[in-house]
């Protein structure tokens, strides 16, 4: 408990200064005196589309107007929300349509697929990937669309190939008092994407938007071997605005992750939230919420409920920095059934944990820096029958030259098993450690198309047999290798 909270307070700690140094390099904005918000200000508006360039696009600037950096306007989504905070909204909004396309080739020392006969532990991948992207802003209405969808062939015919489609649907209504959000984000992959902005083990060409907040929505922490998936978040969020400066934020979700090809647990975790958000300031906030999730398992005789009293914090200083960190007790209830089956007598247990997260984003004016953590139960990514789960993200991209921009993203997710011991069924209480590594590099090639390299690390741990790669045991490590070709279309304004 002691770490935990000091990895908070490091994360808390740096941001303060960050944001110091922030505001200190805008004194035009910091001199000027608080703008009280208006309650014909839309509320809950998570960074709008068509999304402010800024040294995280992987686009060189090739000196044209499209390349500058767009305006901003404060960020003024709820902390208590369904989304993340981002860095501000642009105040020139288009409806546009823009469609992209890429090509890449990976190669892999490793494969995460075992006990397959003639496999050697090297494979090169090809994915094949192309979608489109759709913004339409009409009166007190916004609508954002984004689809990617392909597929990936293995020079390895026992591997087979792979399927990737992913769908993100966000309508935003604003009205004098109060705004109504609805979302949803629908995945069927091959492997799990976390830490990677694409599809990690599997690099699509161009990277997957991810709104949803990492508190909300199905967790994929471990590394299981190669097969198809199905992720789906939908969810719906209230804001209404008690004052210029207070509002009461409601949101519902439910998350599904159903395993195609392999015999995991197949779960529903249902969500719920309700939060009073109030601005202390121009650039602080605080909150304080009360969360309720429930996690089910279609094939295991567990079901957990949480209740979790969360205080949080947030910092945005537009175009600069975004900070928050969520914390509080969470009473979680394990009911069972006692003789093993889907029905009988349910027998229910109970605990105290400790939720944290926290979420800082900071951009100079050729660097970026991101960094995240959370800490909590979590449904067991299909392996584990609920855990308590650790996740760690930190990426920094820089625009190294007027053609090239990279990145380097580190991530560390561990999980450890809260099965409750069954009659007669095998418990699910192992540990998991996930480690992720990458670096990227992204050059121009006119003004549509990119050339692009990069490496990936994966390596995972347990106290527990697992099989991923050429056999099953307590270890597997991963290297991976891809270039490959992206193309972006101009946006197309109807």
């Amino acid at each position: 408990m002691r770490k935990l909270a000091r990895i908070a307070g490091l994360i808390f700690f740096v941001a303060l200064n960050i944001s110091a140094v922030g505001a200190q390099q805008q004194p035009d904005q910091t001199q000027q005196p608080q703008q009280p918000q208006q309650p014909e200000e839309p509320q809950g508006q998570e960074q709008p589309i068509p999304a402010y360039k800024s040294p995280l696009a992987s686009e060189a600037d090739n000196g044209n107007a499209a390349n500058e950096p767009i305006q901003l306007a404060p960020d003024t989504s709820p902390l208590t929300g369904i989304q993340d905070l981002s860095l501000g909204v642009p105040l020139d909004r288009h409806s546009y349509w823009q469609p992209h396309a890429g090509l890449g080739l990976t190669f892999d020392t490793e494969p995460p697929n075992s006990g397959t006969a003639g496999l050697t532990g090297f494979t090169t991948w090809t994915t094949v990937a192309g979608g489109v992207d759709l913004y339409r802003y009409t009166g007190n209405s916004e609508l954002s669309f984004q689809y990617l969808g392909g597929g990936i062939f293995s020079t390895n015919g026992s591997l087979g190939a792979g399927n990737l489609q992913d769908a993100n649907l966000e309508a935003q209504f604003t009205f004098r008092r109060w705004t109504l959000m609805l979302i949803d984000e629908l995945r069927y992959t091959p492997e799990i994407s976390f830490g990677s902005s694409g599809f990690i083990g599997i690099p699509s060409p161009l990277p997957v938007p991810i709104g949803l907040s990492d508190s909300l929505g199905v967790d994929q922490t471990i590394l299981s071997e190669f097969g198809q998936r199905l992720t789906n978040t939908s969810g719906g969020q209230i804001n209404l605005l008690l004052s210029p400066h207070s509002s009461l934020t409601f949101v519902g979700a439910f998350s599904e992750l159903y395993f195609i090809d392999q015999a995991l647990l197949n779960s529903t975790e249902f969500f719920a939230d309700a939060g009073y958000n109030f601005q202390l300031n121009k650039y602080d906030t605080i909150g304080l919420s009360y969360v309720f999730n429930a996690f089910r398992y279609a094939n295991y005789p567990q079901a957990i409920n949480t209740n979790s009293a969360l205080v949080s914090y947030g910092r945005r200083v537009t175009g600069r920095l975004a900070f928050k960190i969520s914390a509080g007790p969470e009473f979680a209830q394990f009911q069972t059934s006692i003789s093993g089956g889907v029905t009988g007598p349910v027998g229910v247990t109970s605990d105290l944990y400790l939720s944290i997260s926290a979420d800082l984003r900071y951009e100079l004016e050729r660097t970026a820096l991101y960094a995240s953590y959370r800490h909590g139960v979590a449904g067991g990514s299909g392996v584990l029958a609920g855990a308590i789960g650790d996740t760690l993200l930190a990426g920094v991209t820089r625009q190294i030259s007027r053609t090239f921009s990279g990145d380097v993203n580190l991530g560390y997710a561990r999980n450890s098993g809260l099965s409750v011991a069954l009659p007669g069924v095998s418990s699910l209480n192992g540990v998991y450690d996930y480690w992720t590594a990458g670096a990227h590099l992204t050059h121009p090639l006119g003004r549509t198309l990119h050339l692009f390299v990069g490496y990936d690390f994966q390596y995972q741990n347990s106290n527990a047999s697992f099989c991923s790669g050429t056999s099953c045991g307590g270890s597997y490590g991963r290297n991976l290798a891809t270039v490959g070709i992206s193309w972006q279309a101009r946006p197309k304004a109807f």
